[in-house]
């Protein structure tokens, strides 16, 4: 099939695999509402023949979070247009991924921050590359992880080292991230396409149904309560961005 641009988000078929770029780079890849709908468009409806999805960022950045210019514009309808935004659009996309029948694999190659950090978790893989770093930095805006961060964080790398992203905002590297078990590889930037393509390949020689079983039986285990924590984030995360907070700290954000 022939590669596809919607919007911030390019679609390209390589062999085994759906490949998802975030392509909004003068942002760095910061997650419109348009471009989280696209997304969960693409994996509700995703080709038989494919053995895995792989979503990645156009460089200099994997995702920078939530545009902080769209959400802001969100906010000023009040707590309810948040709410509807966070749980009816960025939290279906965390549920998109998780019901998707093949692995979806983040291969982080720049910064994933903030709600790029979240994405990232929800993805049954990661593997990133030297420039990657990690940083949970809702906390920095006056939010909590909206798409379930803290949630996902707890149950990969315990309740210490998830208290020391989500409260501290800790930026951490490849390093670090690899060693609490954030990352499943990390690999050379020129090699990271032909790694990927290997586990890809693997992936398309497996079984449909048993791939497909075994990442949901992966996933009630890893997302046991996460559906009760996203209805409840949707609320909170509505009351914090219509807070001055949230405001003032968007307004430091684009002064740079």
């Amino acid at each position: 099939m022939d590669d596809e641009n919607i919007s911030g988000l390019r679609v390209r078929y390589r062999e085994s695999a759906l490949w998802l770029t975030l392509d909004r780079p003068h942002r760095r890849n910061a997650l419109t509402l348009d471009l989280v709908d696209h997304l969960v468009r693409v994996l509700a409806d995703l080709p038989g023949d494919i053995g895995a999805v792989v979503l990645t960022g156009a460089p200099p950045a994997f995702c920078s979070g939530g545009d902080i210019q769209d959400l802001d514009a969100v906010a000023a309808d009040g707590p309810l247009a948040v709410s509807d935004a966070i749980y009816s659009r960025f939290q279906r996309l965390v549920s998109a991924i998780a019901s998707a029948p093949v692995p979806v694999i983040a291969a982080v190659n720049g910064p994933a921050l903030g709600g790029g950090f979240d994405l990232a978790l929800s993805c049954d893989l990661r593997v990133a590359t030297p420039e990657a770093e990690f940083a949970s930095s809702w906390i920095a805006v006056g939010l909590v992880p909206g798409m379930g961060g803290a949630h996902m964080l707890t149950r990969l790398v315990g309740a210490g080292r998830a208290a020391e992203l989500a409260l501290l905002g800790k930026k951490i590297g490849v390093v670090e991230a690899e060693r609490w078990g954030l990352v499943n590889a990390v690999v050379p930037t020129a090699g990271l396409e032909s790694y990927l393509a290997e586990v890809t390949d693997s992936l398309a020689g497996r079984s449909r149904p048993a791939l497909q079983r075994t990442k949901a039986a992966l996933r009630r285990a890893r997302d046991a309560g996460l559906a009760e924590e996203l209805t409840l984030l949707g609320a909170v995360q509505g009351t914090l961005s219509t807070r001055g907070d949230f405001h003032a700290a968007t307004e430091r954000f684009r002064r740079g």
